[in-house]
C-alpha cells in the first residue's frame, strides 16, 4: 500500500517537472533573446550607435522655428524624428534579452536625448530662460546627432593628446560638440565625484572647443549634498561675478558652459538645476 502511494507521488512530480521544462522551453523560443542570431553588449550597442535629429519635412517646422516662436510642440512633435545609425546590422540581434530597437528606445540615453532637443527646448521658452540659458538654448537648435558613449580629444599638458569619456556627446553638423552628459542608471544617488569628474572633463572640452554650451550629470537616483555644493562652487563664479547666465561654469571672459542637474522620474526628466 505504502509503495504504491510512493510510486503515485513520483510518477506525480515527474509529470510536474516534465511540465515545467516544457513551460520554460516555450519562454525561452518566444523571447527575442532565444531567436537572436547573436547577442551583444550594452557597451557595444551604444558605442556603435548615432542618434540623428531629422524632420519629416524642413518646412513643416524645425527646432529653429520652435525657437523662433513660429512652431509649436505638437508641431515639432510631429515633424522631428530621432534616427539611428549602427555600425552592424540589427537584424537578428539582441541586448540584454531585448531586441535592438527595444532595447535603445528603452535606454535612458535615447530618452533623455529625446527630451533635450524637444521638451527642455520648450520648457526654457515657456518658463521664459532663454536668455539665462542662451547658449543651451542656442545650441539645442543646431543639434544634429548624438553620439552615446563617446570619447573627445583634448591636448595635455605635454602636447600629447587624451581622450575624455562621456555617456552622451550631442554634435552640430560639423561634428563640434555642443553638449555633453553623463548617466547615473542607478538606484544609488549621484555623488560629489561623479560631478567633480564631469566638471573636470566638461571644462577640458570648453578650453578646446568654442562650440561647448552645456554639461549634463542625469541620474535615476537624485543627487548627494556633495554633488549639489560640488555644482555650486563650479558656478559661483566668484564674490564679485556679475554673471547673468544661469548655473554657468565660467572659465574665462570668453568661454564657459552651463552646468546642468537632471533627474529622472517614470520615464520623465526634470530639470533640477538650475530651476525653471
Amino acid at each position: 500500500m505504502e509503495r504504491d502511494e510512493l510510486k503515485q507521488e513520483r510518477d506525480r512530480l515527474q509529470n510536474e517537472l516534465d511540465q515545467l521544462r516544457t513551460e520554460l522551453q516555450t519562454v525561452r523560443q518566444s523571447s527575442p533573446a532565444a531567436t537572436a542570431e547573436r547577442q551583444i553588449t550594452p557597451q557595444q550597442a551604444f558605442t556603435e550607435t548615432n542618434l540623428f535629429v531629422r524632420y519629416g519635412s524642413k518646412g513643416k517646422g524645425t527646432l529653429a522655428d520652435a525657437a523662433a516662436g513660429e512652431a509649436n510642440r505638437e508641431t515639432i512633435e510631429s515633424n522631428l524624428k530621432l534616427e539611428y545609425h549602427t555600425r552592424f546590422d540589427v537584424d537578428g540581434v539582441a541586448v540584454d534579452g531585448k531586441e535592438y530597437e527595444t532595447f535603445l528606445h528603452e535606454s535612458m540615453e535615447y530618452q533623455f536625448v529625446s527630451w533635450l532637443v524637444v521638451d527642455l527646448l520648450y520648457e526654457i521658452i515657456e518658463t521664459g530662460h532663454q536668455r539665462g540659458l542662451k547658449d543651451l538654448f542656442d545650441a539645442i537648435q543646431e543639434i544634429d546627432r548624438a553620439e552615446l558613449q563617446g570619447t573627445l580629444s583634448v591636448e595635455a599638458e605635454e602636447g600629447d593628446e587624451r581622450e575624455l569619456s562621456f555617456d552622451i556627446i550631442l554634435r552640430d553638423r560639423m561634428g563640434n560638440p555642443l553638449v555633453v552628459a553623463n548617466i547615473n542608471d542607478s538606484r544609488d544617488p549621484a555623488t560629489g565625484e561623479m560631478l567633480g569628474s564631469l566638471v573636470d572633463a566638461s571644462s577640458d572640452v570648453a578650453s578646446a572647443n568654442n562650440e561647448l554650451s552645456a554639461a549634463f550629470q542625469v541620474t535615476k537616483s537624485f543627487f548627494e549634498p556633495a554633488a549639489l555644493e560640488t555644482t555650486e562652487d563650479a558656478t559661483s563664479g566668484g564674490l564679485l561675478t556679475r554673471e547673468k547666465r544661469e548655473s554657468f561654469v565660467k572659465l574665462s571672459r570668453k568661454r564657459g558652459y552651463h552646468l546642468c542637474l537632471v533627474e529622472s522620474r517614470n520615464g520623465e526628466f526634470h530639470l533640477t538645476v538650475p530651476e525653471l
